[in-house]
């Protein structure tokens, strides 16, 4: 039987013993290139899911409070 893997709040390492640890090696290089390239996730480190959508969504605001700017 499979570990059913829990997430550890308030750990400052996301793990692979967390249940929405994202590793880089899981996802394609399309998905992989273009959040390293926003400085969303490290190539080479996982990331938390919640805190890759959060960082996914304040660069989203960024952009556009910038266009509204101009």
């Amino acid at each position: 039987m499979e570990n059913i893997v829990t997430c550890p709040f308030g750990q400052n390492n996301c793990s692979p013993n967390c249940a929405l640890y994202m590793n880089p090696n899981d996802l394609n290089e399309t998905v992989k290139n273009k959040l390293a390239s926003i400085g969303v996730i490290d190539r080479e480190k996982g990331i938390c899911a919640i805190k890759n959508i959060s960082l996914c969504m304040n660069r989203s605001v960024f952009e556009k409070s910038i266009s509204n700017c101009k």
